[in-house]
């Protein structure tokens, strides 16, 4: 039998046991409960999402859970959902859901721990350098997967040699790393690789995870040979946009662009808006122009926003926003103030007299914050103009606050 294609989805960095308490959304108590339970049914939806798209296989490139955050409730769940799936599983352990000796993608820690083992269409990659397998009932296909065994950095170029799965009519490669050149800011760098060196394996798709934004890799030939879905659950400040898993179709040699594409299945999704304040005089106003960005954004009444204002306003950051403003206007509204500044013109002298305990005080801070910027260091003038605005808040008693 020659297979032809092999339609999938595709999940990954769904992080199961995340706190949504934290973060610059804040999310209140009942919220953030609220949120891990819609995170949990985010694998319910991709499970029901592969019985209706008639998948033939399920494929998770780590991060499922958070290991150290771990409930056994949880990994109960997981199994029950994946379990009823009705096609095989497969799941790279990611360095956050690593499989080590004690970790629960272990049938012996399982077994101790609520009593069960993983369920027999579900394939968890244990190995820590890539094996390959047939999964049953999917003749003229091999996987090839890697598993971490710890949430450590881990700078080996595992792709930099050729890798050698069995010959196969399609094959699969399911691995958690870092593409070169694409890192987001702060993110760990673990199994890096270049383009150049994913495209020179003999995969037709490579499923991966680590990155919590979608982006897929072609081929000279502009075939989709590898791709991330991103976060399956929105889960912090920078993650706009929608979230979901991968559905597609892989054919000898890879994907073809019209047989791709990410299905949404988190319900809610976070938006980052930056809103100046400069010329407004009342807090209705800056409620009104927020109301506005909100609206000609999108902001839709089930999603969550954080809007960061900017620029000057009488008093700076000190504002008082409504409650029905700030719990009506969408499921979450957190409002960064701490940019504002204060209504201070440093240019003028506020008597017209420079001999005055403020002029002098001015002209002094102005010159010392010309000089840092002469040096090219934006951090030590900005500091110095936020003293600057403090002693001006101080001469004219009007109350301070941290900026």
């Amino acid at each position: 039998m020659t297979r032809k294609s092999l339609k999938f989805l595709h999940l990954a960095d769904l992080h199961l046991g995340r706190e949504f308490s934290g973060g610059r959304l804040k999310l209140p108590y009942e919220k953030a409960r609220k949120r891990v339970r819609e995170q949990r049914n985010i694998l319910a939806m991709a499970v029901e999402q592969a019985r209706e798209a008639a998948v033939d296989i399920i494929l998770i490139a780590g991060d499922l859970w958070e290991e150290s955050r771990l409930a056994q409730d949880t990994v109960a769940f997981v199994m029950d959902t994946l379990g009823a799936a009705g096609v095989p599983v497969v799941i790279s352990p990611g360095n956050h859901d690593y499989h080590a000796p004690g970790s629960h993608y272990s049938d012996e820690i399982t077994e101790i721990t609520i009593k069960r083992r993983w369920p027999d269409n579900v394939f968890i990659v244990r190995d820590y350098d890539f094996t390959h397998f047939q999964p049953p009932g999917l003749e003229g296909v091999v996987i090839t997967g890697i598993a971490y065994h710890s949430n450590q950095p881990n700078g080996k170029r595992r792709f930099g040699v050729e890798l050698k799965p069995p010959e196969a009519d399609i094959r699969i490669c399911v691995v958690h790393g870092s593409r070169d050149d694409h890192l987001p800011a702060g993110k760990m760098i673990t199994m890096p690789f270049s383009d150049a060196e994913l495209l020179a394996q003999p995969f037709d798709y490579i499923a991966l995870g680590h990155y919590h934004r979608g982006s897929m890799i072609r081929d000279e030939k502009g075939m989709v040979r590898a791709a991330y879905p991103g976060s399956a659950c929105a889960l912090a400040v920078d993650e706009t946009g929608p979230h979901g898993c991968i559905i597609g179709t892989v054919h000898p040699g890879g994907v073809h662009p019209s047989e791709i594409a990410l299905k949404p299945l988190d319900t809610r999704r976070i938006h980052r808006l930056m809103v100046d304040v400069s010329g407004l005089q009342h807090i209705e106003a800056v409620e009104a122009k927020i109301s506005e960005e909100l609206k000609l954004n999108k902001v839709g009444s089930q999603d969550m926003a954080l809007v960061e204002l900017t620029g000057t306003y009488p008093g700076g950051g000190r504002m008082e926003f409504a409650e029905p403003f700030i719990n009506e206007s969408c499921f979450h509204l957190q409002i960064d103030c701490s940019s504002v500044r204060p209504e201070w013109d440093i240019d003028d002298g506020g008597v017209g007299q420079p001999l005055t305990t403020e002029g002098i005080f001015r002209e002094r801070m102005k010159r010392m914050i010309e000089e840092a910027l002469g040096r090219n260091d934006t951090s030590e003038a900005a500091r110095l103009q936020n003293a600057l605005y403090y002693g001006l808040d101080a001469l004219h008693n009007k109350p301070i606050t941290p900026r």
